[in-house]
């Protein structure tokens, strides 16, 4: 039986061009490495770019469309930078001879860009795909890099020490001395930190309670009124979400006034569900109202009460949406500043929203390493369990919108 024989894809004369002067760049980015003073983090840039730049000439040279996507990726990059700084650095300081250097990259990488999309270089990458893994690695590493930085400024600033942090001469990104714990020790030893976090914790596992008590039957009553009552209600509850607290402030401070709760957690346990309970009740009736009544109504047909198919049914079905609504009111009281502020005074029973910018930064003295080493603390657990619900969490904010 003859096969068929394999086309042979014909390396167009530019792609070898180009896969040189890769080549090349990469050579003489090995050689100035050995041949320059630097320090370790040059030398570990200078590692990154040689790997890069020789990876991509190897993959062009083999005809591999990840290299070619991931050139035009840079390239964009490349563009985009050049014209940035070209016209907020260069034009703006007259550095008219740098300006034009930038306008002549930005035109260079356009002309590459063209030519990696012209017929008779798609036509020898046909073979492969159009965005493969390899890009796809490349924009999500760009991405995470980017939004882990200021977990990882936060961490370095936290263990610095301060002849190492004020230096401008140092290299920020590197601990240039040994890492010291002197901001922790001065954070939980001279100043109510710990408390901060507890009070903060025990207000937003209350508010939380409080919140699904009163959401969650509201929710599942609007959603289940007939007619456009239900829903006119709902846009209603969540319409007083939408006033600023700037405007309820004053208002609010009667409220505790009278209750007799000036200084107390318990004002900011009363207030803060009158921001969480109008946006959870919206949240939750989206939910309600994807679940198909037929299933309550096999419920209660097979013994179970409308509570007990609310209870039973209804609920684990809406852990994606309860979900939602506990991670949303515990971030809230946890960054709240005008209630928080207003309604306490004393140190000790400061959320950590409040405590961590009034007791840390001292008139013009500012306690940086402190104030990373606070913030690092108060937002990691809340950003693990973000990401560990991320799924459910996504699904909270999207069914009702879909199935709804």
């Amino acid at each position: 039986m003859n096969q068929s024989p394999v086309p042979v894809r014909k390396r167009p004369p530019g792609i070898s061009v180009l896969s040189g002067m890769l080549l090349l760049a990469a050579l003489a980015v090995l050689v100035r490495a050995f041949m320059m003073p630097h320090g370790t983090a040059g030398l570990l840039f200078r590692a990154i770019a040689f790997l890069v730049l020789g990876g991509l000439a190897a993959g062009l040279w083999m005809l591999r469309n990840g290299a070619r996507m991931l050139l035009f990726f840079l390239l964009i990059m490349e563009i985009g930078t050049s014209l940035i700084a070209l016209f907020l650095v260069a034009l703006r300081l007259s550095q008219y001879r740098l300006a034009i250097e930038l306008a002549l990259v930005a035109c260079l990488s356009a002309l590459i860009m063209w030519y990696l999309q012209g017929r008779e270089v798609r036509h020898a990458f046909v073979a492969s795909s159009a965005w493969p893994g390899t890009i796809k690695a490349v924009v999500l590493t760009v991405f995470t890099t980017f939004l882990s930085f200021p977990f990882f400024w936060m961490g370095i600033a936290t263990f610095k020490q301060n002849l190492d942090l004020y230096n401008a001469d140092n290299n920020p990104f590197l601990f240039n001395l040994p890492p010291t714990l002197e901001h922790l020790r001065y954070l939980f030893g001279h100043t109510e930190y710990a408390r901060w976090l507890l009070n903060t914790t025990l207000v937003g596992l209350a508010v939380v309670i409080i919140t699904l008590l009163l959401a969650l039957p509201a929710a599942y009553a609007l959603a289940r009124l007939t007619g456009r009552w239900g829903e006119r209600l709902g846009i209603g509850i969540f319409l007083t979400y939408l006033v600023p607290s700037t405007l309820l402030f004053i208002p609010m401070s009667r409220v505790v006034s009278i209750l007799g709760l000036q200084d107390s957690l318990w004002s900011l346990v009363v207030v803060y569900p009158s921001i969480t309970i109008p946006f959870s009740v919206w949240l939750l009736m989206g939910f309600f109202k994807s679940i198909p009544r037929e299933l309550e109504d096999a419920a209660m047909v097979d013994g179970l009460t409308r509570f007990g198919a609310f209870v039973k049914l209804v609920i684990p079905i809406s852990i994606s949406g309860i979900l939602t609504v506990v991670i949303f009111s515990f971030t809230l009281v946890t960054q709240e500043f005008v209630y928080a502020v207003t309604f306490i005074s004393p140190m000790s029973r400061q959320m950590v929203g409040v405590g961590v910018p009034n007791f840390l930064v001292l008139g013009d003295v500012y306690y940086w390493a402190a104030l990373m080493a606070a913030c690092l603390i108060a937002s990691l657990p809340i950003a693990f369990l973000y990401n560990l619900f991320l799924d459910r969490f996504i699904a909270g904010f999207t069914v009702g919108a879909v199935k709804g």
